[in-house]
């Protein structure tokens, strides 16, 4: 399958591919004339008995093509290399750069390990895709009817042989190549789900032996490997078949046409160096076609990749930037010169895709600057869809969020977050120090500033009683710390932006009383001269709330204004 909408996004992938195959066909096109000249030079030098000196201009002749279609194939590889490597880079940056703009809530169905997989392992099988079956897949088409145009002037009656084999090949290929591509398809979505099932087994792996199923996790495993084994080997096996039937089918013609010249040759009805340069330029027909059955699987499992990569880059983008008739989009530069007043919902709702219930309907209620809201209910209330809406990781559905009187789909995504900072549930932590992940969205922080930060969370006894302290290597997703250490980081990575608005989401939910005061007391700090939003559902976190507002099955059933 030639990628042609992923080729015409990257003009200069095509290019490069185009160069690939056109020296391809130089090559191929010298070999054709090389073929015809060492029949002439055997014919000339064994039938005809010429000295050395008489063939000698023709033998130099072959060695500089010879010459020349090696620079040729070396040259076509170097181009198919470097557009493989062109476009994998432009399909992984565009890939994540969408997967990004998707945001956490487009993606909260995806796997982690699949999206992962697809992203590496995937965007890697395009390497062989782009520069192994393309360029044999086009070669597969052109050199075969230039070869039969060659050997059609040599020889017509040859060319019947041709005209029935050739496309019984094409035919046998198509046949066993259709079976290549579900079996590769399923084993590309084998691999997705495999690599989930692992991920899944060892950040549960403690669940797994507290409930005595780590043996039979253990099994699980080697079942799933098994089967993803034996799907490989089945890939495996049709294409080593595909192969198989390819060079038989092709020797067999090429018999039957060796079988036919050698009767025509006794009977004189053709000459000894045009019976040589059919003979010879035979198998170069259905070289091509036996090229691109040995490169069918590479090109079945970059096809499988693609398809899934196009699913991904379909995904519809939950942020957006809106803007309306006679008014542009402000810059982060505008909005930090207006600085933050209040912030709005005017009857907002939002209905998650494939529901038929909104998780959020007709919500509507004003904060002010300088105030704290507490924003509780039970679970399922919306809380947690509200703040996806607060942060612009999604859109709402109906109604409108306004800060500072304007609407929230005026201004970019990125801008309003430099006025907002966040305190999840569950911060993520990446491989890095304690400084880096404390200065995430302040890669540029001072020392001093992120010493400042840990300070106001209450962060900075236990991180100086670290190994290496502010140096010391968190690890995955920041294991080596405990919940109330994790919290009170999350609100110094907050605390460092300095923005004037702070969103808490559940922030002390799954803390013991003991922690959530050191993390409450932190939180204090952080508040302290900015507007807050606190989605709490225990006392100690709500009773620093200047306004409660409480949400019931996507309603504000208490606190509106």
């Amino acid at each position: 399958m030639w990628p042609r909408s992923l080729l015409a996004e990257h003009p200069q992938v095509r290019r490069w591919v185009g160069i690939s195959i056109l020296l391809g066909l130089f090559a191929a096109g010298i070999l054709v004339a090389w073929t015809i000249l060492l029949a002439g030079v055997i014919n000339d030098g064994f039938i005809k008995e010429q000295t050395l000196s008489g063939v000698l201009p023709t033998l130099v002749l072959m060695a500089a093509l010879l010459l020349l279609r090696a620079v040729c194939i070396w040259l076509a590889e170097n181009s198919s290399q470097h557009a493989s490597g062109l476009l994998r880079r432009k399909v992984r940056s565009d890939s994540l750069a969408h997967l990004i703009a998707v945001g956490p809530a487009g993606l909260s169905a995806e796997r982690t390990a699949e999206l992962t997989s697809t992203l590496g392992q995937g965007v890697d099988s395009l390497d062989a895709y782009l520069s192994r079956f393309l360029p044999s897949a086009a070669l597969a088409v052109i050199v075969p009817a230039g070869v039969f145009v060659t050997i059609g002037i040599l020889d017509p009656w040859t060319t019947l042989i041709l005209l029935f084999t050739g496309p019984m090949l094409i035919l046998l290929l198509a046949v066993i190549g259709s079976r290549t591509r579900s079996l590769t398809q399923r084993r590309f979505e084998e691999l997705g789900w495999l690599s989930s099932f692992y991920l899944d087994m060892i950040q549960g792996l403690a669940t797994l032996k507290a409930f005595g199923r780590a043996d039979e996790g253990a099994e699980m495993v080697e079942q799933v490997s098994r089967r993803y084994g034996e799907a490989t080997m089945d890939v495996l096996r049709t294409a080593f078949q595909t192969s198989l039937m390819m060079e038989w089918a092709a020797t067999a013609a090429t018999a039957l046409v060796a079988v036919q010249i050698s009767f025509r040759l006794i009977r004189g009805d053709l000459s000894f160096d045009l019976a040589l340069a059919v003979l010879m330029l035979t198998p170069e027909f259905f070289a091509p076609l036996r090229r691109l059955a040995i490169e069918y699987h590479a090109g079945q499992e970059g096809n499988a990749a693609l398809e899934r990569i196009t699913e991904l880059n379909a995904l519809p983008p939950q942020t957006r930037s809106v803007t309306t008739e006679g008014q542009g989009m402000r810059s982060s530069l505008e909005l930090s010169s207006l600085g933050f007043s209040s912030l709005e919902l005017s009857s907002v709702g939002f209905t998650y895709g494939g529901s038929d219930s909104p998780a959020l309907e007709q919500v509507s209620f004003v904060i002010e600057q300088g105030q704290t809201v507490a924003l509780i209910g039970p679970s399922g209330a919306g809380k947690s869809t509200l703040a996806k809406l607060l942060m612009q990781f999604m859109q709402p559905d109906q109604g409108q969020i306004l800060i500072n009187g304007q609407p929230a789909q005026n201004l970019q995504p990125s801008d309003w977050r430099r006025i907002i900072s966040w305190v999840p549930q569950q911060p993520a932590f990446f491989a890095g120090t304690v400084a880096q992940n404390i200065a995430l969205g302040r890669p540029d922080a001072s020392i001093e500033q992120i010493h400042e930060a840990a300070r106001v969370a209450s962060a900075q006894g236990f991180i100086e009683a670290l190994p290496e302290g502010f140096n010391t290597l968190l690890g995955e997703n920041g294991l080596r710390l405990s919940g109330g250490q994790r919290q009170r980081l999350a609100i110094a990575r907050a605390a460092i932006m300095n923005t004037p608005v702070v969103l808490l989401d559940e922030f002390t939910a799954h803390l013991d009383e003991d922690t959530e005061a050191q993390v409450v007391a932190a939180m204090s700090a952080l508040m302290q001269g900015r507007t807050a939003v606190v989605i709490a559902h225990r006392a100690a976190t709500i009773a620093s709330a200047q306004r409660v507002i409480t949400l019931d099955r996507g309603r504000v059933i208490q606190g509106q204004q």
